[in-house]
């Protein structure tokens, strides 16, 4: 029985909806998100710029929780994938992936041998420090567990879609909207038929081959558009949109109850023949 909550829902062809981080790389990220019911969480070395050792103690404290550590990688590089991996993570994401053959290599460099060639080592932060007891079987349940996202968010990848879902070991693709939309000329049109059409070739490239379709939003009637189209693994957000989100919608409300507060002081100071001083 697999540790991974995500393979296990993906294996159960169960939705599952997690968060990205990209500004808040702090131990406790992971508990927050997971007690706000996350299941599974990306830190994002792509945008950021991050190197691994940013993000170890938060990757660290996903131990014990009901949350799975995952890492957007900025490239296909083996050895990036490979510590990432190392470092505890059980959900690799790669950007821009255009074709099979990349596919290819993103498995290869996520797996070890035999079903790929990342480099074995034991001992270390993804077993705790504890050495395992049959080696082989540390290497297969390693290989079971590791989920590889690859992100169509290209004019070529979407060309390519459906013999990138064909790859054995390609588990989620997972459109990356702003530059998919980018980069078929409608930047920012998320309505366009164009950027509408390409959604629905992921998800049933993705059906086709027996695989599952992500996304990411922070709206939830967005959300359940995309669950609508066979999208079934969804982030909620990242950690710079729900915060600005959060603190906006706190301060309006702070802002309607002093508006509310003035109105009604005006209004009994009206009442009472007195004007008052703020009027």
């Amino acid at each position: 029985m697999t540790s991974n909550a995500v393979r296990t829902a993906l294996d159960a062809r169960e939705a599952i909806f997690g968060t990205f981080v990209m500004e808040f790389a702090t131990p406790g990220v992971a508990p927050l998100a997971a007690a706000g019911g996350a299941r599974f969480i990306f830190w994002d070395l792509q945008h950021t710029g991050w190197p691994l050792e940013k993000i170890a103690a938060g990757m660290a404290n996903t131990r014990g929780l009901d949350i799975v550590p995952g890492v957007r990688v900025p490239a296909p590089e083996p050895w990036l994938i490979g510590a990432a991996l190392d470092l505890g993570a059980k959900l690799i994401m790669v950007p821009a992936v255009d074709d099979a053959e990349t596919a290819r290599a993103i498995v290869d460099a996520a797996r070890y041998p035999l079903a790929g060639h990342r480099a074995v080592t034991f001992n270390f932060v993804a077993d705790r420090y504890t050495p395992p007891q049959d080696a082989a079987a540390a290497l297969q349940a390693a290989n079971d567990e590791v989920v590889v996202f690859v992100q169509i968010e290209t004019a070529e990848g979407l060309a390519n879609v459906d013999d990138i879902a064909t790859v054995d070991g390609i588990d989620v693709l997972w459109v990356g909207d702003n530059d998919l939309a980018a980069s078929l000329g409608v930047p920012g049109d998320f309505d366009n038929p164009i950027y509408l059409d390409a959604l629905e070739r992921v998800a049933q490239a993705a059906a086709k081959a027996g695989k599952y379709a992500g996304f990411t939003t922070a709206s939830d009637v967005v959300a359940a558009e995309m669950l609508d189209r066979g999208y079934h693994i969804l982030a909620f957000g990242n950690d710079i949109k729900i915060f600005q989100a959060a603190v906006a919608s706190g301060i309006t409300g702070f802002t309607r109850a002093l508006e509310t507060r003035i109105a009604a002081a005006t209004d009994t100071n009206t009442t009472n023949g007195r004007t008052p001083i703020n009027a």
